[in-house]
């Protein structure tokens, strides 16, 4: 019974884990959502401001893992609550990333819920005052919806961190963003 047992949960694992053959290895999408940042800069600290982003992928699956190439681009305002600091208030941040993630993906029929992680280039323009792009970290976590050999939709939670030196000063940068996104498998 015990054999029968461990047989029949290893051959559902098998069925559940194992990718599904037909669909395409490599995919193009396209992402929005939200980006909710929280900033700060030397010994001052901004409220934490919620903006819409836009971006791409594309990535190669590979049994249960894919490479990705993400981009994406956001504009937050700073604003910080601290009246000292008048010159922050009102200032606009451009924020873009470029990078790489692996995915571990654990699919099951039709949904893959997955694991991620990435590093990738950050690019933070506070208009008006000064510029830096520098390398950080991402991690997260998300679910994709096949639709068919083809097409598929897709939903991710991800946290940025990048510490940047804007004006020979600290910027640090702490970012969750919330996507959902539509991807073409060939």
């Amino acid at each position: 019974m015990k054999k029968m047992t461990t047989g029949l949960v290893m051959a559902l694992l098998a069925f559940c884990l194992v990718p599904k053959a037909e669909a395409g290895l490599i995919y193009l999408g396209l992402q929005g959502g939200i980006s909710r940042q929280k900033a700060s800069f030397a010994e001052i600290k901004f409220n934490t401001d919620t903006s819409f982003f836009y971006g791409a992928k594309a990535g190669v699956k590979f049994m249960m893992f894919a490479v990705e190439l993400n981009y994406f681009q956001a504009a937050h305002n700073l604003d910080s609550s601290d009246v000292s600091v008048t010159m922050w208030q009102g200032r606009t941040v451009d924020y873009s990333y470029l990078g790489a993630n692996l995915r571990w993906i654990f699919p099951i029929v039709v949904v893959e819920p997955y694991l991620t992680a990435g590093y990738g280039y950050y690019t933070v323009d506070i208009h008006d005052f000064n510029k830096d792009h520098n390398g950080g970290f991402n991690v997260g976590a998300g679910v994709e919806l096949m639709l068919g050999k083809m097409f598929s939709l897709s939903a991710e939670g991800k946290y940025h961190h990048v510490n940047l030196d804007i004006d020979k000063k600290s910027f640090k940068v702490g970012d969750f963003s919330l996507t959902g996104g539509f991807n073409i498998y060939f």
